[in-house]
């Protein structure tokens, strides 16, 4: 019998093995990236085995494949980008937090402390060929060119084919012939395990054979008393002996979490002819019968039925025969510690539901398996361990596993995993163009929410020029600080002022005007009824838009050689819109579009704004619905100064009262608004030209300094901050990165108010580049709130902490669609503050129900050691 080690070359994306003359194997590889399912649902589980029968379903007549998993440390190419991303952060204390971070998880690589698992689908076709025997040097070229056009052929479609059987929710590449020598090499030589800086280009030889390309050693030799030697390693092998009595989706867990790396499992499939098999059980069948006429025992007639439902299962193609070998490989360079890894793989496979398996006594039996186990090769003539398999089962123990990396690949900030070393990324934003993934972090007290969301912060501090910070408690003082910027903090006797009538640069538009109109609202009170209430917005939006009026009048006097220009302008926002823009698009949307786009040098949009005639200005100046643009438009132009202010306010309703309007009514309204004058009660927050720069990278706003009783202060001053950030968001261009945090969120929305405001936050500023997250608390006093259907529903990220309450979990676990298996680990994490000092980290549920299927896994916030 003929067991010697297969060889063959790479050819055009192909493994060959033997020759085209005289008929030989193909075979080609298909790197997989399935999904981590550890957190799945039972529908998704079943589902994903579903396609695994599928695959199996789809191996042709003389197909055969092969499953190779294996797994590893190499992170390399990740951590790569990472660092070169972090080379390029100007501020020194982000940089630091990301250089500390490569830095770890680098040594920890190097160490061979990380972890992550790896397969590939090999399928092989036996080549059927009938060379011509009178046949010239060129026509015999010609003839072989045209047989490996067809094996590419097949193998494309077949690449085709399982994409489309797996979706999107696995990642199949096609491997080219450097891919299969670097896999082959890795394969042969188990020791380049440690080396990551090797230029596998560089050392293929597509000439030379499998064997001189890859096999760097003396050979497979004898070791005692089982296993071979190789490569300067201790090698076991073992197979199954006998089928878990049972299995069910992701019961090939327990063979490929084992906590060490030098381990690989090789599956080989061979389709068994279904008519043969049917045969054989109706041959038993036949048998059994004849022995129940003599013996009448009730076992027989169970077998019979047993056996006539496998029949039918087979005749209808429920279930489809394999023919199988399955065979783990253990190394390792010492026999002790071989041993020790032997007796973990013996003690997982008995933990498989009456599983048994065989361990290789002989050294030549390990050998001849070792050599049926070689990359690609499905035509090993030794067949002894092989095992009758049916697809119903057997998809259950393909080792279709994979190590949760989140959004590794393009990952904005890396944490630890909690399978045993993996690696997990992090992205904020996701796609082409890049969109916002808003989040929400739930979490119990002391959970490290605040630690958690600080650290994501600075890892991701880079890819933002703008952030937005809203809490109570200086959580964040030290990431403000550290990018240079101070908190700002609200105090009835402070002396910062931010004017609300400010458009900050942008036109003035009837957002600006409505927040203006509630937040003045918010001063005054509420109303006894709802009717006096609106009466009370409307006259209070009749007075500030003729403030804004009125101060465009005086400030066009004052800069008349600029009206022709801002004319020009309006004219051409607005034409921007009807022509360059999506129906629904605001003129606001349009003009910052046009400014960013002038602001880059844009030749279209300077071209598309000196070829408006004069006469279509003037038909635009004219025209009732446009003629109030120009005004608008003009607060684009305006100094700080320039603005309408809180006090002017309260004159024009004292001094120019409207005739339609009543006059006690408009004193009453006057009084009441006087207090928060820079004279008045309130201080000078809100009256005056705004004395703050919200143009740095942060904004942070403390409310804990105000008193809880002056809750009409602390009700204004969130409607302040959100219309105040809100221009500036949009007042930025569209391609810069913003975001905002809602510290605490349940409290802010205690605010009357503060519902709108998170709204609008998670609803509309994703069309400007601005990611909103926000951090709960108490789950049950926020399900209940009116804004979490529009968090919930517009948030694509969660993550979920330690709960305390079993019925909150439970109520965010519905909410969301979040697993039930994964709401029992989440209520299992450990707290910070029972840990060691030194050793202390928080765990974290990452869950993204948008992705198909959901991501989900645990994340760990480890953070750095202090120095001493």
């Amino acid at each position: 019998m003929k067991t010697a080690a297969p060889n063959g070359h790479f050819i055009e994306g192909m493994i060959l093995y033997g020759s085209l003359e005289k008929g030989g194997i193909a075979s080609k590889g298909f790197l997989l990236q399935p999904p981590d399912l550890r957190g799945g649902t039972i529908t998704q589980l079943n589902a994903y085995q579903d396609k695994i029968r599928s695959l199996l379903a789809a191996l042709g007549d003389g197909m055969r494949a092969q499953l190779q998993w294996t797994c590893n440390c190499d992170y390399r190419q990740e951590l790569t980008r990472y660092h070169r991303e972090t080379e390029r952060v100007a501020n020194a204390h982000i940089k630091r937090v990301r250089t500390e971070r490569f830095e770890r998880y680098w040594r920890r690589m190097h160490a061979r402390d990380l972890r992550r698992e790896q397969l590939v689908l090999f399928v092989s076709t036996r080549i059927y060929t009938t060379t011509p025997t009178t046949a010239t040097r060129d026509n015999l070229a010609a003839y072989y060119a045209k047989l490996l056009a067809q094996l590419r052929t097949r193998f494309d479609e077949l690449t085709s084919s399982l994409r489309t059987l797996f979706g999107s929710d696995t990642t199949v590449t096609p491997m080219d012939d450097l891919a299969h020598f670097t896999y082959y090499s890795k394969f042969l030589n188990p020791s380049l395990a440690d080396a990551f800086d090797i230029d596998f280009a560089a050392r293929f030889s597509p000439r030379q054979t499998i064997q001189e390309n890859c096999w760097c050693s003396d050979g497979v030799n004898i070791s005692k008393p089982a296993g071979f030697y190789f490569d300067g390693l201790y090698h076991t092998v073992f197979t199954f002996k006998r089928w878990p009595s049972r299995t069910y989706p992701g019961i090939v867990l327990r063979l490929t979490a084992l906590p060490f790396l030098d381990y690989q499992i090789t599956v080989n499939l061979e389709p068994l002819p279904t008519k043969n098999e049917v045969e054989k059980e109706e041959r038993s069948i036949e048998r059994l019968r004849g022995e129940y006429k003599s013996t009448e025992r009730h076992s027989l007639l169970v077998a019979i039925g047993k056996k006539e439902r496998k029949v039918e299962s087979l005749s209808t193609g429920f279930i489809r025969p394999f023919s199988t070998t399955y065979i783990i490989r253990v190394w390792d360079e010492t026999e002790q510690a071989l041993s020790a890894k032997c007796a973990a793989v013996k003690n997982a496979i008995n933990n498989l539901s009456g599983a048994q398996y065989y361990e290789c006594a002989l050294p030549s039996t390990a050998k001849k398996l070792f050599f049926a186990s070689w990359p690609g090769w499905t035509h090993s003539s030794y067949r002894h361990r092989n095992l009758y398999a049916e697809d119903s089962y057997f998809a259950d123990l393909l080792p279709f596993s994979s190590t949760f990396t989140g959004h590794l690949a393009e990952a904005e900030a890396i944490y630890d995993g909690a399978q045993q070393g993996n690696l997990v990324g992090l992205r904020t934003f996701i796609g082409n163009p890049p969109t916002p993934q808003h989040a929400v972090l739930l979490g119990a007290t002391g959970a490290g929410k605040s630690v958690h969301m600080c650290d994501l912060l600075e890892q991701t501090a880079a890819y933002y020029d703008y952030t937005v910070i809203i809490e109570e408690g200086l959580s964040y003082g030290k990431f403000t600080e550290a990018m240079g910027a101070s908190p700002i903090i609200l105090h009835p006797d402070g002396d910062l002022t931010i004017n609300y009538l400010d458009t900050r640069k942008l036109p003035l538009n009837q957002l600006q005007t409505a927040t203006a109109v509630a937040l003045v609202s918010r001063m005054i009170g509420e109303a006894a009824d709802e009717e006096t209430q609106q009466i009370r917005q409307a006259i209070l939006g009749q007075y500030i838009s003729q403030l804004y009026q009125d101060c465009f009048e005086d400030w066009s006097k004052r800069h008349s050689a600029l009206i022709p220009q801002i004319q020009r302008m309006a004219c051409a926002a607005h034409k921007w819109k009807r022509a360059k823009m999506p129906h629904g698009t605001t003129d606001l949307e349009s003009y910052t579009e046009l400014r960013d786009l002038l602001a880059r040098d844009d030749d279209e949009a300077q071209l598309f704004i000196a070829k408006i005639p004069e006469s279509d200005i003037t038909a635009f100046l004219q025209n009732p619905q446009t003629e109030r643009s120009v005004m608008a438009m003009a607060h684009a132009w305006y100094e700080p100064g320039d603005y309408p202010q809180h006090a002017s306010l309260v004159e024009l309703m004292q001094f120019s009262r409207f005739p339609e309007h009543k006059k006690e009514t408009i004193d009453h309204i006057a009084t009441l608004l006087a207090a928060w004058c820079a004279h008045g009660q309130y201080g000078r927050l809100f009256d005056g030209q705004s004395n703050i720069s919200l143009t740095g990278e942060v904004a942070h706003f403390e409310l804990g300094y105000i008193p809880e009783q002056a809750i009409e202060l602390k009700t204004a001053a969130g409607l302040l901050i959100n219309g105040f950030s809100r221009q500036h968001i949009i007042s930025l261009p569209r391609a810069q990165r913003k975001r905002i945090l809602y510290e605490e969120l349940a409290r802010f929305l205690d605010v009357p108010g503060g519902e709108k405001v998170v709204a609008e936050s998670y609803a509309q500023l994703r069309k400007f580049s601005c990611w909103t997250a926000s951090i709960v608390q108490q789950y049950s006093r926020f399900k209940d709130t009116r804004i979490r259907p529009v968090v919930i529903g517009n948030s694509k990220q969660f993550f979920l902490m330690r709960q305390f309450d079993r019925s909150d979990i439970a109520d965010i676990a519905r909410d969301i669609s979040l697993p039930e298996n994964v709401c029992e680990a989440i209520q299992n994490y450990p707290m910070p503050e029972q840990q060691p000092e030194g050793k202390k980290f928080s765990s974290i549920c990452f869950f993204t129900p948008v992705t198909d299927p959901p991501l989900c896994g645990t994340v760990r916030n480890i953070q750095a050691p202090k120095k001493s």
